[in-house]
């Protein structure tokens, strides 16, 4: 026993001397390395030049494979095989690593897990194949996948400022795929456009919009004739910022623009597999130009709209983690002569490391004259910003009332003066969407044998050609957006009484003029516009429908007036019937492929286009989901006490309206129903005062404190009508338990607010601090509405609010993205993007959804809680 343990103990010993110097053998290969090294974030860095790998799996956003990030500024990315030369959207992706159809595990964790990240030799690779079909069974958006099979490994090795990147197949691609599979690389247009390539012996420079000639291939798809093509490319010699040198030592490069086929695609390097290829059947030789000693310079973070007196002032500096120096900062004072005052000077504080950057705060909380300032920080000066008692009057969330929600109205003509931003768009709402089809945007019937409702697939729903607003950058009407949207203003009209009147609107006629008063508060005829969509599906279908939007892919990805997105004419079903012969069934089928995308070998898209040649109205989509039905009723609620004086008759609808969904609706499950009746019965009582009700709610004691991240704000406000004590001590203690994770999200980072959803974050948090005020003080709220303002990370200043602020975002994705534009008053679904691990990111280019897509949503929570910040600071004095 005793030579047992002795043996054991010496293996143990060894073990440890065997880790400790590999240990010391990784750390000094990796400290006499020069150039990039793996860090501990897990990719290559060095200063002035990051090389992701897999860190990200989203190629639909131009966010994934092989990314380059270039002196601070992401300069390619979707280092991947593809099988067509600039893919699109819906449009075939390999599928990364092991394990993708884990219950449960997303692509993202998928992908990471399988990355071999290899420190001592410099290497991260990660092994792919195609197809990628389980995307497909776990609900995303239909692809169509050709019938290829293979399997390969991307590496990437490092080497000074260099890094290479190889392509291993597991075995040759059939011969009907030689010269269809190849590794594309894309560059980020907007460093480029009027920079010069050169691609051997040729040169040019980058367009600034797609040229031609283009050609059609053997798949009958028009693709550009390459710009240049070799085994060497230099991209934008002129720039020491963007300077980089590709090689390809196995087969040619083409140098494609992507905008030709999408709006969206960027330039495009491509290198075909060679027939017979498996081991380094792809050898790239990436050598991006990086300035010696290299830092970042430092970024200046404010509010561009300014601040109350009152309330607390600090400014950001945001410092490369490189950057060894720490500068004083000054506040000036800008004088009507345009000199300046020097106001207060000092050392900025450190607040330490917060993604990729190292912050410091000067806090100026103490100036409370008015007047017009700047920030100055190591020969930087800020915009200059404004210390006023009204900063928060005028200006600020007043455009979202006066332009964002009007110019997104559906079934309405908007003109501004001369302007006309759409016409009276979707008269033609809606045909019941057919059965069995699962539509490229994720909507589906459900049902198999029904359209849960008394209507027949492609019969017309008469009514629905009603209220509703554009949601997002596109133009399908999702039921809960609608109902949220409603939510958010109808809240804020009873909470703060805003009778602001700038817009005529006419119902009837279908018609809205920007600035032309008509006498009645805007934010009540909105909140009317959003009920009369909600109640349509009730009014047709005793239920609230799924969503509606258009059948096919190429009206989906319209840029253009959303009056020329249908033909505004109802669909004549059975004429159509009349012209398929009868032959109901293969009529059906072929339909249906046209409206989810993936095409019958048997058709083509002739065919199909001959089958139903006018079909071009939206369908509406229905499901049994309790959870959305009652999103809808909580809305129609808190709708009919703000509409009762304003009209008596919409208002009696939207409560009995309510009240049916909820009986209808009571007993459903599903993921956060819970949270949903908790917040119809807070509201039901709020409207109805029926005891019904306050039981019912009384019964969800055990369940408040797990949902109260989600709805439990809306508790505060009935409490005091609720005589069940558990229930009232449970939504207390529920309040207090959720404090650490607010205190946490506020130390999480030096502004004091999450990267995503932040609109709604700050929406609730009203709500927090005014019921449990010594819990959730008014700071929290201020720094989430700051951060909006422009008090956030990343190399831009902007505020993240459209037309706000001295320095805004204005050029965004909109419905007129395409003219390079924005809508005033909009603000984005993620507030800055995160480029996975620690990467902030907000470019000025306008179509990559998830750094600057308008939702209809989040200006509306955002309105809110600035007019939250300037009635507390009003009454604070």
């Amino acid at each position: 026993m005793i030579k047992s343990i002795h043996l054991l103990f010496n293996r143990s010993i060894f073990s440890i001397f065997v880790l400790i110097i590999t240990g010391l053998t990784l750390v000094n290969a990796q400290s006499e390395r020069k150039g990039l090294v793996i860090g501990k974030a897990g990719y290559f860095e060095m200063p002035g030049l990051n090389v992701l790998v897999y860190n990200n799996t989203f190629p639909e956003g131009h966010q994934g494979g092989v990314e380059i990030i270039q002196h601070g500024s992401r300069v390619a990315t979707n280092g991947e095989l593809r099988l067509s030369p600039t893919p699109g959207q819906w449009q075939p992706i390999p599928k990364l690593g092991v394990g993708y159809e884990a219950r449960g595990v997303s692509p993202q964790e998928v992908g990471l897990k399988s990355r071999a990240v290899d420190t001592l030799n410099n290497v991260i690779s990660m092994p792919c194949s195609y197809p990628d079909s389980s995307r497909m069974r776990q609900g995303f958006n239909p692809i169509i996948y050709p019938d290829i099979h293979f399997k390969y490994n991307v590496s990437v090795k490092a080497e000074g400022a260099s890094f290479m990147i190889t392509v291993d197949l597991d075995e040759p691609l059939p011969e009907e795929w030689i010269g269809r599979v190849g590794y594309n690389l894309e560059l980020f247009p907007g460093d480029l456009y009027g920079k010069t390539y050169f691609m051997d012996d040729s040169a040019g420079t980058f367009p600034r919009q797609a040229n031609g000639p283009v050609f059609l291939s053997d798949e009958n798809e028009a693709e550009q004739v390459p710009l240049a093509v070799g085994n060497e490319l230099v991209i934008a010699p002129e720039s020491d910022l963007h300077r980089m040198v590709i090689t390809s030592s196995v087969t040619p490069m083409q140098l494609i623009d992507g905008s030709m086929k999408h709006n969206n695609g960027w330039f495009t390097i491509r290198s075909l597999i060679p027939a017979g290829a498996t081991k380094n059947a792809i050898q790239w030789t990436v050598s991006p130009n990086v300035i010696p000693g290299w830092v970042d310079k430092p970024v200046i973070h404010l509010s561009q709209v300014g601040y109350h007196p009152d309330q607390p002032k600090i400014a950001f500096i945001e410092l490369d983690k490189y950057d060894k120096d720490l500068h004083k900062a000054s506040l000036h004072k800008l004088e009507k002569n345009g000199s300046y005052v020097l106001i207060k000077e000092g050392m900025p504080e450190i607040w330490g490391m917060y993604m990729r950057y190292k912050y410091a705060e000067f806090d100026f909380s103490g100036v409370i004259d008015e007047g017009m300032y700047v920030i100055r920080y190591g020969g930087l000066e800020s915009n200059v910003f404004n210390i006023d008692n009204d900063v928060y009057k005028r200006h600020v969330w007043q455009p979202t009332l006066e332009y964002f929600i009007p110019i997104q109205m559906c079934h309405m003509r908007v003109n501004q003066k001369y302007r006309v931003w759409h016409g009276a768009c979707h008269l033609d709402d809606a045909l019941m969407a057919p059965l069995n089809v699962r539509h490229f945007d994720g909507y589906n019937n459900e049902a198999e044998n029904s359209t849960l409702s008394q209507f027949k697939p492609l019969e017309p729903v008469p009514g629905l050609n009603v209220g509703g607003w554009h949601d997002a950058g596109d133009y399908d009407l999702r039921i809960e957006s609608q109902a949220q949207t409603v939510l958010a203003l109808a809240y804020t009209f009873e909470e703060f009484g805003i009778v602001y009147d700038q817009t005529f609107i006419d119902q009837e006629n279908r018609h809205v003029e920007l600035f032309q008063p008509d006498g009645k508060a805007d934010i009540l005829q909105q909140v009317e516009h959003g009920v009369l969509a909600i109640l349509s599906g009730y009014r047709a279908m005793g239920q609230l429908y799924r969503g509606i939007i258009v059948p096919t892919l190429r009206q989906y990805v319209h840029l253009g007036d959303a009056a020329t997105q249908t033909d505004n004419k109802v669909f004549d079903n059975e004429q159509q019937r009349e012209k398929a012969a009868g032959i109901d069934e293969l009529w059906y089928k072929k339909v249906a492929n046209r409206f989810s995308n993936i095409f019958d070998p048997e058709l083509n898209a002739d065919q199909i286009e001959l089958v139903a040649p006018e079909l071009d109205d939206r369908l509406v989509f229905m499901e049994t989901n309790p959870g959305r039905q009652l999103t809808g009723a909580a809305a129609l609620a808190v709708a009919s006490r703000v509409l009762k004086d304003y009209d008596t008759d919409l208002a009696k609808e939207c409560i009995e309206t309510a009240e049916a969904l909820w009986h209808k609706n009571k007993d459903g499950e599903g993921r956060f129903v819970e949270s949903q009746k908790i917040q119809v019965l807070a509201e039901l009582i709020r409207s109805t005062g029926k005891d019904e009700y306050k039981n019912a709610l009384c019964e969800f004691a055990p369940h408040v404190k797990r949902t109260f991240g989600r709805i439990g704000w809306t508790l505060g406000g009935v409490l005091n009508q609720i005589n069940c004590n558990e229930f009232r001590d449970s939504v207390n203690a529920a309040a207090a338990a959720f404090k650490p994770f607010v205190e946490q999200m506020q130390k999480d980072s030096p502004f004091g607010s999450t990267l995503a959803h932040t609109e709604y974050i700050a929406y609730r948090q009203y709500w927090l601090h005014k019921y449990w005020p010594d819990l959730y003080p008014a700071e929290y709220l201020f720094n989430i509405v700051n951060y909006l303002l422009g008090c956030r990370p990343g190399s831009t200043t902007n505020s993240l609010v459209s037309g706000v602020g001295v320095n805004s975002p204005v050029v965004a994705y909109g419905t007129n993205r395409a003219d390079w534009s924005y809508i005033p008053g909009g603000t984005f679904w993620n507030a800055v993007n995160l480029v996975s691990p620690d990467f902030a990111e907000d470019k000025v280019w306008p179509y990559l959804w998830q750094e600057r897509e308008y939702i209809i949503t989040a200006p509306c929570y955002y309105m809110f809680s600035v007019i939250a910040v300037d009635r507390i600071l009003e009454t604070s004095k």
